[in-house]
């Protein structure tokens, strides 16, 4: 094995990058984590796009399916045990990321990921990256020495300091709008889940003006300028570094079951805000609930997202009961938004970067154009 980078050895030393088993079958559980698994895969062979890409547009060939599980028969993965520095997987978890769709039918390269031939074959591949050390950051909470603040935007376009101090104000509005947007969608919206109505698709609190933070990664680059759901391709970021306070109460969503403990805990109905876009995803006809985010905040001052915890349960319905389910939608891999006053800048002057290659996020490639390197 290559030796790990040495910011990766003070990390694990200092308990900030802690080595957590990453159980193979939690790849393959949601339909982030199998997209994942293929396009590591396709990294490591290159026939598996080619077959991956053909029998996304036919699905209903068995011969093209076929083909894929011959492709992935193929694949040595002993390779990743070398990838060791935590960026090593960036780009392919990108491409997972900007497949993520909450407003149609399920994205055809998911449909095929999906497949029980194509989950088997991808197993060898999937143990391997559990094992990989540039993987075995995934499952670490927020690191609070590392967060930093993006704002996204053109080139030519200003950047969007973060507000630091009107959480509870936001957490109002978005909670009214919610539930005055649900209320009318019951009264105006068509009653046949599968008509074309478009509508509010996310679960995150991203809607509502609440600041988001990821953690820089080794390189510098927060991890949010390669992870966005429904990116828009900015190519250019503004980036502050923050501090958190001191006694923050940090509620981490590690998988389905912390995501589910949420929404019982803090349930909030929008099942006919919700329902024409999640039965495009789901085709699933009942009750929809979501984290009440203005009542989990009396609890905790952030709720962050995993890299595992978003890789197992995004864009997948989840039974919160018989009657009833939710779904994780609009929240990127590490990304915590911030329910109350909790954190602050910890250098008010920013640091600046332009996206030099990639389309989307996956395989973003960025460069400091000034601040602190």
């Amino acid at each position: 094995m290559a030796p790990l980078p040495l910011l990766l050895h003070l990390l694990l030393r200092r308990g900030r990058l802690c080595r957590v088993t990453i159980p193979a079958d939690a790849l393959l559980e949601g339909p982030r984590g199998r997209h994942l698994c293929l396009a590591v895969a396709h990294r490591l062979h290159q026939p598996v796009w080619r077959t991956w890409l053909q029998a996304a547009r036919q699905p209903s060939s068995t011969e093209l399916r076929s083909a894929l599980v011959a492709a992935l028969g193929e694949v040595d993965p002993a390779p990743l045990s070398t990838w060791a520095d935590p960026v090593s997987f960036t780009g392919a978890v990108g491409d997972s990321v900007d497949r993520a769709m909450y407003w149609q039918p399920p994205d055809e390269q998911d449909v095929i990921a999906a497949e029980p031939a194509i989950v088997h074959a991808l197993r060898p591949v999937a143990a391997a990256i559990a094992r990989a050390p540039g993987a075995q950051w995934w499952t670490t909470p927020l690191d609070a020495d590392a967060q930093r603040y993006v704002s996204l935007h053109g080139t030519a376009a200003a950047a969007e300091p973060p507000d630091t101090t009107s959480a509870a104000r936001k957490l109002s509005g978005w909670r009214g709008t919610t539930v005055a947007d649900d209320e009318r969608a019951r009264l105006e919206r068509p009653a046949d889940p599968a008509a074309p109505y478009g509508g509010a698709w996310w679960s995150a609190p991203a809607d509502s003006g609440l600041p988001r933070t990821t953690r820089a990664l080794p390189d510098g680059v927060a991890a949010e300028m390669l992870w966005e759901e429904d990116s828009l391709g900015q190519e250019a970021a503004t980036v502050w570094s923050t501090r958190v306070r001191s006694g923050a109460r940090i509620f981490e969503v590690t998988g389905p079951a912390a995501w589910l403990d949420l929404v019982r805990r803090y349930p909030l109905d929008v099942t006919w805000g919700r329902r024409h876009e999640w039965y495009q995803v789901t085709g699933r006809d009942g009750r929809w609930l979501v984290p009440d985010w203005q009542a989990v905040s009396q609890d905790f001052e952030a709720v962050h997202l995993t890299v595992l915890g978003y890789l197992r349960t995004a864009t997948r319905a989840l039974h919160v009961d018989a009657e009833t389910a939710t779904m994780l939608a609009g929240w990127s891999p590490d990304g915590a938004f911030w329910l109350t006053d909790a954190f602050e800048l910890a250098n008010p002057i920013p640091e600046t970067w332009v996206k030099v290659d990639g389309f989307g996020t996956a395989e973003a490639a960025w460069r400091r154009t000034s601040g602190d390197a």
